[in-house]
């Protein structure tokens, strides 16, 4: 679905990410795990478009996108669930969805809506109430929610779990089950190693924008110690471990 050839990218001549590659393979869900200031969200965004790439290609469904304008990716089925949701806090429920669905011709904004509500029956009962206004597990689901009124084939989601109560997220991560059971692929940035492990078929570590580690998360799972010093999550040493 998405491969990405030695990709470096970042701001104006600060680059964030160091030749990367990387593939995410239609219908699964990689998890792309780092300490703070990483590369992850960096990552995300230039796939979405919003960074500027400084070498490498992105390759979307076998056509180089690197760059294509991010309108032209949502139109190609990619879409984006960013860190701290941006939403339009002075628009309603309903109408942060339509706007999701800008890239769609408008008679399929109803069915979009629909399967928003579906998969998260508590907007139902607020459609008509503003964005500004939800709690924060309400307005991550709208985010998730207005993603996929585009009807991606890729969903980009930055932070998950970040924030939220436990119960909300466990509603997130039942959606994202959901989601992927219907063949949508995810590139998941989660500040839980633990949840991004349990979710995620494939993991690859960033530190200080290039990647340490890669493998499936099944290896991961068995070699948490590995995973937590990549992170930088030791309980011997409460410094950053290196591997």
């Amino acid at each position: 679905m998405l491969r990405l050839e030695v990709l470096s990218c970042g701001y104006g001549e600060m680059t964030a990410v160091h030749k990367l590659s990387l593939e995410v393979p239609a219908g699964k869900i990689t998890g792309l795990l780092g300490a703070n200031g990483a590369g992850k969200t960096s990552t995300i965004m230039c796939i979405a478009g919003h960074v500027a790439v400084h070498e490498g290609r992105i390759i979307y469904r076998e056509g180089d996108i690197t760059h294509d304008f991010p309108m032209v990716r949502v139109k190609n089925g990619i879409a984006v669930v960013p860190e701290g949701r941006r939403l339009f806090s002075s628009l309603t429920v309903k109408e942060n969805l339509i706007v999701g669905g800008y890239s769609r011709p408008k008679e399929n904004s109803r069915e979009g809506i629909d399967r928003v509500m579906a998969l998260f029956p508590r907007l139902g009962e607020r459609l008509g109430q503003l964005a500004g206004s939800l709690s924060g597990g309400e307005q991550q689901m709208l985010s998730i929610g207005r993603a996929l009124m585009a009807q991606p084939q890729l969903l980009l989601i930055d932070e998950l779990s970040l924030g939220l109560m436990p119960k909300i997220i466990d509603i997130c991560y039942e959606a994202i089950v959901e989601l992927k059971q219907e063949g949508l692929t995810i590139l998941l940035v989660e500040q839980s190693t633990q949840r991004a492990l349990e979710m995620a078929d494939q993991v690859c570590v960033l530190e200080s924008g290039q990647a340490v580690w890669k493998g499936s998360a099944v290896e991961a799972r068995n070699s948490l110690k590995l995973i937590d010093a990549l992170l930088g999550l030791s309980d011997e040493s409460k410094t950053p471990a290196r591997i």
